[in-house]
């Protein structure tokens, strides 16, 4: 590659990265005003380029129904698509989908298994949420092979992240 190439690429690629920051702080902006109609204009194109963080946030809008219709289909595959680039809150989000039964895992396949693998690969990132979620499935047995000791172990680290539900669980047993 010649050089005159070289810096007219990394020229272009120095223009487009704050335009596509700009886009997505924008976005989530308008989504922090509630201005729906205005985050899907700055989030969707970002989203459909591959742009994992955009890709949660239309998730969520299809989710809750906020400026599209209520969707979980759209809302999941959004989701994974965010979740596979390794977005810990896309795969938590997608867990949950599975484990409240909103997704569906297709034949022969336990959705709350599938729920616990995407737990665990948020968890694993440090997601307090992922970790407490997983650790409730060890201690039921749900998904997963029931484990007191493992489930501790992921409870306890939600925990030291300040998740409530988990501070509140580990005070419980200590009694």
């Amino acid at each position: 590659m010649s050089i005159s190439r070289t810096i007219s690429t990394v020229t272009l690629a120095l223009f487009l990265l704050p335009a596509s920051a700009d886009a997505l702080q924008d976005g989530i902006a308008a989504l922090n005003r509630k201005d729906y109609p205005a985050a899907l204009r700055h989030l969707e194109p970002l989203a459909r380029s591959g742009n994992a963080q955009a890709q949660l946030r239309i998730g969520l809008l299809h989710y809750h129904g906020h400026g599209v219709r209520e969707n979980d289909r759209q809302a999941m595959q959004w989701f994974e698509l965010a979740a596979r680039q390794g977005l810990a809150e896309a795969q938590f989000q997608l867990g949950n989908m599975y484990a409240y039964g909103l997704a569906d895992p297709g034949a022969d396949a336990d959705p709350v298994r599938i729920a616990a693998q995407w737990y665990f690969e948020a968890a694993r990132q440090g997601h307090a949420e992922a970790q407490y979620s997983l650790g409730i499935l060890f201690l039921s047995g749900s998904g997963v092979v029931q484990d007191d000791a493992e489930a501790q172990r992921w409870i306890a680290r939600a925990a030291a992240q300040g998740h409530a539900d988990a501070q509140a669980y580990l005070k419980g047993r200590s009694r």
